[in-house]
């Protein structure tokens, strides 16, 4: 594919248009805050806000790219930042031992959902629905609510330089590493090849399960990881730290342009949909804009997101049966 032609086809992607929608309304809140929303402090802090909820994003993304929805990351999330503060608080560690262990946490009960889904054969919302509630359930039970906090000094303590590398930095390596696995590796391929046809991909010799295993276990990774990054901007630990959330996080894959119902999406899209949302709640509260409004806000923008999706994929249909008659 020529430069001039990659050009072209960018410039016609949900992705472009996605870009041109930031890039029109971070303009509109610098021009109504008198430029207070696009100040080096105000944007670091954006991008530090979110990062958690962006990293738990990419690991929706490939949940859903299989054609699967998972609701269950936020508890799964909760799980593993609990026990981290646990390990932090009896036996110390350093930030090496706690990224792997939200990591291993999550990927593990990742591993409880990729199984259910795969030999359980029902729809992938009710399983993790109903695992998300028993692991908030469980976890309730076990710890009665109680939050934790008085964490090490080496995590306590928070640089310029600590805050951005564990945030903004860690949001920036988790997307990196999704792009590269989904545009470079075999397992993306297949990852795509499950979301778009299963029993397809199964007769060419794709194993579904291993599949499965891979991206419930990454979305339990970053959701992991994620709520290590939220843990540490709130400096406590809570069963409810993530609660409620699971939306926010859901509207930045939405809009990112991945389609619910498998086989596409991006690692760029989902970036541009992260920091759509962030725009528009951050810009709210600069505007000074009831919070009440913020949920019906991003409602209507994922409402025109999933309009305007669904109608390039009519008209390429429709294109496509043109072609066909032509031919």
């Amino acid at each position: 594919m020529t430069n001039k032609s990659a050009k072209s086809k960018y410039i016609k992607s949900y992705e472009f248009m996605l870009l041109c929608v930031v890039v029109i309304l971070a303009a509109v809140l610098a021009a109504i805050t008198g430029g207070k929303s696009i100040k080096p402090n105000n944007i670091v802090d954006l991008l530090t806000s979110y990062s958690a909820y962006g990293v738990i994003a990419v690991g929706c993304l490939f949940v859903i790219i299989s054609g699967g929805i998972d609701i269950s990351f936020m508890a799964v999330g909760a799980v593993a930042q609990y026990l981290v503060a646990l390990f932090m608080l009896n036996m110390g560690g350093n930030f090496i031992a706690v990224y792997l262990i939200s990591a291993i946490v999550g990927a593990l009960l990742g591993f409880i959902n990729a199984v259910l889904v795969n030999r359980l054969r029902v729809p992938t919302l009710i399983i993790t629905i109903a695992t998300m509630n028993i692991i908030y359930g469980l976890m309730m039970r076990l710890t009665s609510g109680v939050r934790l906090h008085g964490f090490p000094a080496w995590f306590a303590q928070k640089t310029k330089v600590s805050l951005f590398a564990v945030s903004v930095g860690t949001l920036l390596a988790v997307l990196a590493a999704a792009w590269y696995i989904l545009k470079k590796t075999k397992m993306g391929r297949k990852v795509y090849a499950v979301g778009g046809n299963a029993e397809a991909a199964r007769r060419c010799g794709v194993s579904v399960l291993q599949v499965h295993l891979f991206v419930y276990g990454f979305a339990g990774a970053t959701a992991g990881i994620g709520a290590l990054i939220k843990c540490y901007l709130s400096q406590q630990a809570s069963i409810e730290a993530l609660y409620g959330n699971e939306m926010d996080v859901l509207a930045m894959v939405v809009l990112g342009g991945v389609a619910l119902s498998g086989g596409k999406g991006s690692v760029s899209g989902t970036f541009l949909g992260i920091l759509l949302v962030a725009l528009l709640s951050n810009g709210m509260i600069l505007v000074g804009v009831s919070s009440y409004w913020e949920d019906l806000v991003i409602g209507a923008v994922i409402l025109i997101s999933f309009c305007v999706t669904g109608w390039r994929v009519l008209a390429s249909k429709r294109e496509e049966r043109k072609g066909g008659a032509a031919e």
